[in-house]
């Protein structure tokens, strides 16, 4: 008799009959609420909850504890015993999405009865105080995190009061309601005297759409710099509190309120103790407002405590503006002739010993004769890598002005119009340690000496776990499978334990996440990676393209790997796992 299905009495309640293990059912045919991270497994959670609750008797006014927690019980065991059978079978049943969504399913439902028992009011205020901040702070999207905290204060009157009595569960701000941002203002002011963390997102996502030239005027949209100074004047009343501040506009006039309000508090004596700013300015990119306007000194200079920088088509007086020991440094869409000489931005890369983060997105240094003695500078602790939006030429000249050989993370995207051959034989065998790799949109030529470059540049990334891509030419992927001693490497080598007495290029490679790809010829990459004995665990297509993706294509893809939908945007398990492990799999 199988541990699933153990010889048992009638059910004590229907939820048990949900549970019982159906895995002869086809992929194909398993319902789409079984991929966790998806809408609608986040509605049959919800579904299940209040269809659960609307059946039993409101708390407190029949005894039901015994039972609900044999039913908790009961959904434990079962949770131990799918547990048990995942380990006798081992990946094929860790990678299956059937396995993964029957067993989160007993979990929920386990929570169901195990929370109806469990007296939470009799605990002491400050444990109370401290589950609600596990509660608000461990969910995965600002939105969620708002919904979590309006849904706590509203139970009952002992939860209202210890929810506002806590000042760092309003601590963290999302202006996103209309202004005069009545809500938000109100958790500002709940927030007392805690470190603030604050969102302005005054994005118009229908902006741009009005006319894709971008014939449509600049200053012509809904956020006016007078509501930007309303609201700025009254957040600075806590200037010294705010620890992390992040501005999404459409237009100029708005983002220069903040670095201008900023750099005229700091020059009235108010300390700045922010630790991570944001400015992102949406509209047309790689423009400037001419030699009329002058940049502002960030934070009137005191940018002591600042340890991560994302400037997007706005800037500021590089050369005044004192930047040290940053984690992160994040450049978007900056116009050339306002971006930092290339003397200043070796300056700061200097002064940035411990820099984590570089990202640099059509935006960089100004170009400047290279000197003769260019000695590239050593970023020994950078593990993510971004490069985006530049020519070949620029490319290869940006990344020449740094070494960075621990490197865990690396992006190269949008870099189309030429041939980008000769840019990845330039950082070929520089990223040894290179755990994940995103190309994005990445043109390379599809002759002998383009390919003879990819599997080259494969060859030197043999720790390579987690390969993201969308949008990119078939001959860059189906290099991953060329047989490497075609193209003189590793003949010397040991044999690897592989079919057909063949090297594998990227050999630990084991997470795919993919977008706007052919599903077929997706099903077919993972299919030659099995046959050549280095399978993948688990596919990943993202959420806004997975209508693009057939019900034959899916099944295609699930014959031979997991697949699973990631919400765009998200980081996935895998991904978090890569961030926090070495090459042997221990935690660094």
């Amino acid at each position: 008799m199988s541990d699933l299905n153990p010889v048992r009495p009638a059910p004590l309640h229907p939820v048990l009959d949900a549970v019982e293990m159906h895995m002869t059912v086809p992929l194909n045919r398993w319902p789409k609420h079984a991929i966790m991270g998806t809408a609608d497994y986040k509605k049959r959670q919800e579904f299940l909850m209040s269809d659960h609750l609307k059946k039993l008797p409101p708390p407190g006014t029949t005894d039901t504890s015994a039972k609900d927690m044999l039913l908790s019980t009961m959904f434990m065991h079962k949770m131990a015993q799918m547990q048990r059978v995942i380990q006798r079978q081992g990946s094929a049943a860790s990678d299956d999405p059937r396995y993964i969504y029957l067993y989160d399913d007993m979990r929920f439902k386990r929570n169901i009865f195990y929370w109806r028992n469990f007296r939470m009011n009799d605990l002491p205020p400050e444990i109370i105080t401290h589950i609600f901040r596990i509660a608000v702070w461990s969910t995965s999207t600002p939105d969620e995190g708002t919904r979590i905290r309006i849904l706590l204060t509203s139970v009952c009157a002992k939860w209202r009061r210890l929810m506002i009595e806590d000042c760092t569960l309003w601590s963290a701000i999302w202006f996103r309601d209309p202004p005069p941002y009545e809500r938000s203002m109100e958790w500002f002011r709940r927030a007392g005297g805690a470190p603030l963390d604050i969102r302005i997102n005054e994005h118009d996502a229908d902006w741009k759409s009005k006319d894709d030239d971008w014939k449509y005027k600049e200053d012509d949209h809904r956020f006016t710099t007078e509501q930007m100074k309303e609201l700025m004047d009254k957040l600075l009343v806590k200037v010294s509190q705010i620890r992390m501040l992040v501005l999404v506009v459409d237009n100029w006039p708005p983002a220069l309120v903040v670095l201008n309000k900023l750099q005229e508090a700091a020059y009235a004596g108010k300390a700045i103790n922010m630790e991570r700013l944001e400015i992102h300015r949406m509209g047309q990119p790689l423009v400037w407002l001419g030699p009329g306007h002058t940049p502002t000194v960030l934070f009137g200079g005191q940018t002591r405590a600042l340890k991560y920088l994302c400037l997007r088509g706005v800037h500021i007086d590089w050369n005044a503006t004192p930047l040290s020991n940053l984690s992160t440094i994040d450049l978007r869409k900056i116009a050339m002739n306002v971006a930092p000489t290339l003397n200043r931005f070796r300056e700061v890369l200097l002064a940035c010993p411990r820099l984590q983060k570089l990202s640099l997105d059509g935006a960089g240094p100004q170009p400047s004769a290279r000197m003769p003695d260019h000695i590239p500078i050593n970023l020994p602790y950078l593990k993510v890598l971004i490069i985006g939006g530049f020519s070949m030429v620029y490319s290869c000249y940006i990344l020449s002005q740094f070494k960075a050989p621990n490197v865990r993370d690396l992006t190269l995207m949008n870099l189309t119009g030429e041939d980008y051959t000769t840019m990845i034989a330039a950082i070929t065998a520089r990223y040894r340690e290179l755990r994940l790799l995103t190309l994005y949109t990445v043109n390379i030529s599809p002759t002998e000496k383009g390919t003879k470059a990819m599997v080259r540049f494969l060859y030197a990334i043999p720790y390579l776990s987690y390969l993201r891509i969308a949008s990119m030419n078939w001959h860059v992927i189906e290099a991953f499978n060329e047989d490497p001693r075609e193209y003189g490497l590793g003949k010397d080598a040991d044999t690897q334990p592989f079919p057909q007495n063949r090297q594998v290029l990227c050999p630990k490679l084991q997470t795919l996440e993919f977008q706007q790809l052919s599903g077929t010829k997706i099903a077919e990459w993972v299919a030659k990676r099995k046959e050549l004995g280095a399978p993948l665990r688990r596919a990943y297509v993202n959420s806004p393209y997975v209508n693009n993706v057939t019900a034959e294509e899916a099944d295609m893809i699930q014959q031979v790997v997991g697949l699973f939908i990631a919400p765009l945007g998200s980081t996935t398990p895998e991904e978090r796992a890569l961030a926090t492990c070495d090459r042997y799999g221990e935690t660094i």
